[in-house]
This record gives structure tokens, C-alpha cells and sequence, in this order.
């Protein structure tokens, strides 16, 4: 007997062909969300906090400063350390505030006394070019960075080509000589902040040039994800075909 009712509902399948459907791609569905989802809790599971390799050079020579038996190394270390989170691209202002402020001042401890001052106005100078200039390859102002490279990056054992020499140039304040407590209490928590990394070997495998969770993600998914619409196309062909359902077409 012929019907009119070509009700279609996903969650109450009216005919055999549909159940079977429904039921193939609930768990397609499920194929793919454990592939996601169980893949980011697998990382979760295994993963372990891994500091880089500044952030144990820093709190080495952090805590001989703050025992008071720092050493002009230290100080250079700790400022170089310093100067590599300052450079990172999601730092908040007010931790860049916080190691520009510990920065000035740990060179302060390894720069001579009487050149200081000089120093001072010259990082001042800078500040306020920056404000005035509309570019940055304003001549004055890279010749007054050039010159502060030239002064402090030898005083912290910098390259002055390198790039932590480039980040050390605009990461001075003019008063380089006082650490604000208040700063001083914040940076060990803001070097851990940004050098500590949850990692696992998902994450330091190399696959094909790529760590392989990033390549998990990119590339093996999107491969799985075509699989799964080719497994349904077939299994779909397959059951039309076990229930002779044919598609009529006009």
C-alpha cells in the first residue's frame, strides 16, 4: 500500500534504510570525535611541565641574587634570560614593565658607575624619539639605539647584532639603578609563566618536519576526516544496494 506520509526523522527512523543509515553515521560521528577530542586528553594525560633552557639558567642565577652572592655573570644571565621573554609576542604590558624594570636594573649591576648616568640619558632620549618620530627608520633614533647597543649589550655579554641586543635597546626604562619591589616579588612568577611548557613526546616527536601533534592536527585529521566520507559513500552504496533502494530520478 502506497503512502503519503514522507515524514523523515533522524532520532525515530520510519524504515530500515534509514535506521541503518542513522546507526552508520552515529558512529562515523563517534570515529571522529574520539579522533579530536581523544587525542587532546591523551595529550593532557601525558603531558609534564618542561622548562626551557633560559628559565633554569635564570632561577639559578635569580636565587644567588637574591641570596646577595650574585656575580657579574649572574647578573648577565638573569638579564639575558630576562630579555628573551620581553621579546615573546603574547606578553601582557604590564610583565613586559615588570622585566624592562629587572633588566635596567641588573645591568646597573654589571655597568661602570661613573657611565651610567650617560647611559641613562641616552635610553630617555630614545624613549622620547620614539614618541616624536613616524617611522621607525628615523635616522636619529637608529643611530641612538645603535648607541645604546654599543654601550649596554657589551656590559650584559650580548652579541650587538643579535636579536636580544635589538630587544635590550627598547626594553630600558631611563631609571635603571632602583628595581620596584613590587616588580622584583612578580618576576620569578613571570618567568615561569612563559618558559614552562607542558610537553610529551606527541609534542617532541618530529613527523615529516613537524612536531607530530602539530601534524596530527593539520594534516592526519583532515586525511581521516575524507576517510570517513569515503566509508560512508561505500557502506551507503552497499546497503542500497542489500536493500534494493534505487534512486529514481526524473
Amino acid at each position: 500500500m502506497e503512502t503519503e506520509d514522507y515524514k523523515i526523522s533522524f532520532f525515530k527512523p520510519t524504515t530500515q534504510q534509514a535506521l541503518k543509515n542513522r546507526n552508520l553515521i552515529i558512529k562515523l560521528f563517534l570515529a571522529w570525535a574520539v579522533a579530536i577530542f581523544g587525542f587532546q586528553v591523551l595529550l593532557r594525560v601525558i603531558e609534564k611541565p618542561v622548562p626551557e633552557e633560559a628559565l633554569i639558567t635564570f632561577s639559578s642565577a635569580w636565587e644567588k641574587i637574591e641570596a646577595g652572592e650574585a656575580t657579574y655573570s649572574d647578573f648577565q644571565a638573569a638579564a639575558q634570560s630576562m630579555i628573551q621573554v620581553m621579546g615573546k609576542i603574547t606578553i601582557q604590558p604590564d610583565h613586559y614593565a615588570a622585566l624592562k624594570d629587572g633588566t635596567g636594573w641588573a645591568l646597573s649591576k654589571v655597568y661602570p658607575e661613573d657611565e651610567l648616568s650617560e647611559l641613562q640619558q641616552d635610553v630617555l632620549y630614545l624613549s622620547e624619539l620614539r614618541e616624536r618620530i613616524t617611522s621607525l627608520r628615523d635616522d636619529e633614533y637608529l643611530q641612538t639605539k645603535e648607541l645604546i647597543i654599543s654601550k649596554a649589550a657589551p656590559a650584559l655579554d650580548i652579541g650587538e647584532g643579535t636579536l636580544l641586543a635589538q630587544l635590550l635597546a627598547i626594553g630600558l626604562d631611563d631609571n635603571l639603578q632602583v628595581l620596584q619591589e613590587e616588580n622584583r616579588m612578580m618576576i620569578p612568577g613571570i618567568m615561569d609563566l612563559y618558559l614552562i611548557h607542558n610537553r610529551s613526546f606527541l609534542t617532541d616527536t618530529i613527523f615529516l618536519g613537524f612536531p607530530f601533534h602539530y601534524f596530527y592536527t593539520a594534516v592526519l585529521l583532515l586525511v581521516f576526516f575524507i576517510g570517513l566520507c569515503w566509508i560512508y559513500c561505500y557502506r551507503t552504496d552497499k546497503l542500497h544496494a542489500k536493500l534494493n533502494f534505487l534512486e529514481q530520478i526524473d
